[in-house]
């Protein structure tokens, strides 16, 4: 290996290389040894396309699995001469199980990787039907399956191969459920195609626009959103401070005594809802122009939380000063709020 690295690659009469031999005849240490100068053996294929990963997964050896998935994390992307992933070969629960685990902690691609179909159109749904395992078919009907009603080249779905009538009653429900979510995205994703030909159409914004006319956008609506959030933090006249009301020692009446709480707006209620509404209305329409004029990758998700957030310290501070608290609550969460999370799903 070190003075020809090539031989690790080499195949003998049989259609086996040197670290598939080692995994044959139990030499862990050799395959150890064999990965640790070379990671890409891991996906090194034999006969039928397997490869180290879709061995360990027939054998179920999770300790072997943990090796290779942690020298060559990819390897879990690899198919057979028949589409299969490493998932379709576990003849173990707990192997499914360690799999499943880490394809949620350590890949994006995790839906691309269970929806694979082999050669035949079966999901790893329908090979856990085939083999009856109830266990890993909750397992995967409650944390990852979104294609629950895939059909393969039989036109079976996994429904109709299990046997069990408690496992065909709960897919048949996660099916349900699955269908409802599929309406509820389309419908999201409906809006938000109608929205955004609708704003370039009459605006020319976005598709239209250079960096420099988008970076005065976000200028703009930058400047609005500072200036609207400090406006709430200090309203016009300022807020009631402590003993403010009765400095001078006036006995005043009880019939014309109000209650007062300190850190609230000097305003009068009705006062008071008309200029936040107005400053709101602008606050919301800067921090939706921003959004949506951010690029589309993972910085720009990022800031989608922090603007979401501001959001939601901006309605904490109207609630705290409000004169009526308990009335602003209720506008507070009945329609400013609902309008900004809508916006942040739809831009």
């Amino acid at each position: 290996m070190i003075l020809k690295p090539s031989f690790s690659w080499k195949f003998n009469l049989q259609g086996l290389r040197p670290v598939h031999l080692a995994l044959e005849q139990g030499h862990t240490r050799m395959i150890y040894h064999f990965i640790e100068m070379d990671k890409e053996l891991v996906r090194a294929k034999m006969r039928g396309g397997l490869t180290l990963l879709h061995l360990a997964s027939q054998s179920g050896d999770i300790n072997l699995l943990s090796m290779f998935l942690k020298a060559c994390p990819d390897s879990v992307k690899d198919l057979t001469a028949r589409n299969e992933t490493a998932l379709h070969l576990y003849e173990r629960f707990e192997v499914l199980e360690f799999l499943l685990r880490w394809l949620k902690t350590n890949i994006v691609e995790l839906q691309t990787v269970l929806k694979q179909e082999d050669v035949e159109d079966n999901t790893i749904l329908h090979i856990a039907a085939t083999k009856n395992d109830t266990k890993a078919m909750k397992l995967l009907i409650r944390e990852m399956m979104t294609n629950l009603d895939a059909a393969n080249l039989l036109g079976q779905r996994a429904f109709d191969i299990i046997e069990n009538q408690e496992i065909k009653k709960y897919l048949a429900e996660a099916e349900v459920r699955v269908r409802r979510g599929r309406k509820v995205s389309s419908l999201i994703r409906s809006i938000h195609e109608w929205i955004i030909q609708w704003i370039i159409r009459y605006t020319g914004m976005k598709e239209k626009m250079s960096n420099e006319t988008r970076n005065a956008y976000m200028i703009a609506a930058t400047l609005v959103a500072t200036a609207t959030y400090q406006t709430i933090l200090s309203p016009p006249g300022g807020l009631h401070q402590i003993d403010a009301a009765n400095t001078n020692n006036t006995i005043i009446p009880d019939s014309q005594v109000s209650i007062v709480y300190e850190g609230t707006s000097v305003l009068s209620p009705s006062d008071f809802m008309f200029f936040s509404t107005v400053n709101t209305c602008a606050f919301l329409t800067s921090t939706i122009a921003i959004t949506y004029m951010m690029p589309k990758h993972v910085g720009g998700f990022l800031l989608y939380g922090s603007i979401h957030l501001l959001t939601m310290s901006y309605f904490l501070s109207l609630m705290i000063i409000s004169p009526k608290p308990g009335n602003f609550s209720n506008l507070v969460f009945l329609v400013f709020i609902p309008i900004q999370t809508l916006a942040s799903i739809l831009f």
